[in-house]
């Protein structure tokens, strides 16, 4: 792993952060009423306001609305990779605004602004404070919040120490006892006032990116992958079965793992896609089971412009146990906007 030179985005630590900063996020989130459907699921919330059509139409708004908590969790997860990306914790909420119903269909961009900065009585973190605001695709604001989080000072953060392997010692599935070089020593990535993702120009090859986001998989994700795919695969869900299989427990289907690799590299490959051109050379080189954590790498081959975009040619390769253990690795062709030319531009009038 002493090939790495180039850093994704890790996400601003305390000391990156600015009273009167403005970030802009980036993406924004169309909503639908599927939307609805999956949060009252999720918390029980069976409010006909937000469900029942017909209900719907007999009140003021004349339609169904966004479940505004549902509205909250987004506009917060929409900016945590700008804000809160390295958080010890989540603090809380002074307030909120709900300016004006959110319905299906519409698109939401968020904003934030830091407002307060301070030290904390713990050493490795601080107190960051923003508020955060919500527009529509017409430009109209319709959710605002004030939250604070506990965010982590640069050399205190979990992730650092992750990569520089301080103090890892770690159980695989054997249950035997393994460690690992430190992945890289080299500076980050310089802070930015949020992520606008890499535009064609960006990418050289040669370039190697550790991906900051991991993903611990579950049996569920893999029943869920399945059953949306109607994949009748057995060694996928049927445990009983599976005793009788040389892995003994069902196994993560294969294009989960690629969809979850596609996923975690997406902050420094999707910002700026334009389209996505298709995956060759995949190998799976060692099966995935429930509970493991993957991570990922990947490596610039090419990068050939275009009028108002280019190709990129990139290898992602897949990993668990702690970097130690490859899982796969697939080539990618991705056409990527240049600067000036993403729908960025128009979306945020840069």
């Amino acid at each position: 792993m002493g090939d790495i030179v180039v850093f994704g985005a890790f996400g601003p630590f305390f000391e990156d952060f600015e009273i009167g900063m403005k970030i802009k996020h980036r993406p924004c989130r169309t909503v639908s009423q599927y939307d609805n459907v999956l949060w009252s699921a999720l918390t029980l919330d069976y409010t006909p306001l937000y469900l029942d059509e017909t209900y719907a139409s007999l009140t003021s708004t004349g339609r169904i609305s966004i479940n505004p908590r549902f509205v909250h969790s987004l506009v917060v997860g929409l900016s945590t990779r700008d804000t809160s990306l390295n958080t010890m914790a989540f603090l809380g909420v002074d307030y909120e605004k709900l300016h004006a119903p959110v319905f299906p269909g519409d698109t939401l961009c968020v904003e934030s602004e830091v407002v307060t900065k301070r030290e904390s009585k713990r050493p490795n973190v601080g107190v960051v404070s923003w508020v955060v605001r919500a527009f529509n695709q017409k430009g109209e604001i319709v959710y605002e919040t004030k939250r604070s989080n506990l965010i982590y000072k640069r050399q205190e953060s979990p992730w650092i120490k992750y990569l520089e392997a301080r103090d890892l010692v770690t159980k695989n599935r054997e249950n035997k006892d393994y460690r690992r070089d430190p992945i890289a020593s080299q500076e980050l990535s310089p802070s930015h006032p949020g992520w606008w993702g890499r535009f064609l120009e960006d990418f050289s090859p040669g370039q190697v990116m550790i991906h900051r986001i991991g993903r611990t998989v579950y049996q569920y994700d893999n029943l869920l992958s399945t059953v949306v795919s109607m994949n009748v695969a057995t060694l996928h869900f049927d445990s009983e079965y599976m005793l009788f299989h040389e892995y003994g427990e069902p196994v993560v289907q294969g294009p989960l793992v690629v969809g979850i690799a596609c996923g975690i590299s997406s902050t420094e490959l999707g910002v700026n896609l334009a389209r996505d051109l298709g995956i060759r050379e995949l190998k799976l080189t060692s099966p995935v089971f429930d509970g493991d954590t993957l991570h990922a790498k990947t490596e610039i081959l090419g990068a050939e412009p275009l009028e108002t975009t280019g190709i990129v040619r990139a290898k992602t390769t897949v990993f668990k146990d702690n970097f130690s253990k490859e899982v796969g690795s697939f080539v990618r062709e991705l056409e990527i906007y240049r600067k000036g030319f993403s729908p960025w531009v128009k979306i945020w009038k840069e």
